[in-house]
């Protein structure tokens, strides 16, 4: 008898803690759930894809076979480049690298299931400056942005600016440095050392944004139609006033507030934004203003959550693995918040 229990399909790095609190959910719920890294590929998975013999979208790992034209849903959360034979020349590794994007890429895009969130999804909605631009367009106040490679523009907009501008890196801030940990660039406010470096902007794409006065933030994650919001109350603490992640390094340091739901019309437009970007998990971060008013500041459509679940008791882990097991097709609709 061919079992009807949900498929879900975990695509991410080995080491990843927020996958497993969700795996042992799906199992103990009865789900059948496979776990891999695409740098499995090409030696520990193989893909294949054939209408010569019946219609055939497989995948094989190890003594696993999964039929991907059966999968009740797909997280996509992490998973790491592809790895090839060491002793392939460059020029080859290049060219299998491009050959394997191309069909891995169109197999995974054919695959008609729920997807959290499908790869070329999250590769549009990871564009600060799409985001920015949506998030207008829903009538969502967002902070004024530069975006510039030529030191001329920020030196103009230092001198004649009235208000703090900050640094803010697009992509985290995170920067690997061979045989070292991965180092970090918090968003800053920018002081008279700019024009000593005013040379760097010419380097690569910079992002500065007028700084917006805080009473508190909110991190917010999305899972399908319900929403968590949590209040960070970013300036209690000295190393969390423009950037939390000053403190989040440290257990019990982050600062948070007492629960606070979203206004609706903050709801209504988030929602909005959403379907833009066409997300299904969503990890979306305001500044309310101590007039009240939600800033945007960004959509991460790969956000860590699991610290939350650790800090606040949430239960996200858990309505993780129930969207995953309810599958597609999604359809946003009325929201529900939960709170702490």
């Amino acid at each position: 008898m061919t079992s009807t229990a949900p498929r879900v399909l975990i695509l991410t790095q080995e080491f990843d803690p927020t996958v497993d609190p969700v795996i042992q959910t799906l199992s103990a719920r009865g789900a059948e759930v496979v776990r891999v890294d695409l740098s499995y590929f090409p030696r520990r998975l193989t893909f294949t894809t054939s209408d010569f013999d019946g219609r055939r979208r497989i995948m094989r790992h190890g003594d696993r076979e999964v039929d991907l034209d059966r999968l009740t849903s797909v997280w996509y959360r992490r998973p790491t480049a592809f790895q090839f034979d060491p002793e392939m020349g460059e020029p080859e590794r290049l060219f299998a690298r491009k050959e394997a994007m191309q069909a891995i890429g169109g197999i995974l895009r054919a695959t008609d299931c729920l997807w959290v969130n499908r790869p070329d999804i999250d590769a549009v909605g990871e564009l600060k400056p799409y985001q920015l631009e949506l998030a207008r367009r829903v009538g969502l106040r967002t902070p004024r942005t530069l975006l510039t490679n030529d030191p001329a523009e920020v030196a103009a907009l230092v001198e004649r600016s009235e208000r703090p501008i900050v640094y803010k890196s697009q992509i985290g801030g995170v920067i690997h440095y061979p045989g070292a940990f991965p180092g970090g660039l918090l968003t800053a406010v920018v002081g008279d050392e700019i024009h000593e470096h005013l040379d760097r902007v010419g380097h690569t794409m910079c992002m500065f944004q007028e700084y917006v006065d805080k009473a508190y933030e909110v991190r917010l994650t999305v899972l399908g139609n319900t929403y968590f919001p949590v209040v960070i109350d970013s300036q209690r603490d000295d190393r969390t006033a423009v950037d939390w992640r000053g403190a989040s390094g440290e257990v019990g340091s982050l600062p948070y507030g007492d629960y606070r739901p979203l206004p609706e019309d903050v709801v209504k437009k988030t929602q909005e934004l959403l379907t833009e970007l066409r997300a299904v998990y969503a990890a979306v971060d305001f500044i309310v203003t101590p007039e009240g008013e939600h800033v945007f500041l960004e959509v991460n459509p790969a956000g860590q959550f699991m610290w939350m679940q650790h800090d606040l008791g949430l239960d996200l882990g858990d309505h993780m693995a129930e969207l995953l097991m309810r599958g597609g097709p999604f359809t946003r609709g009325e929201v529900t918040q939960i709170g702490y």
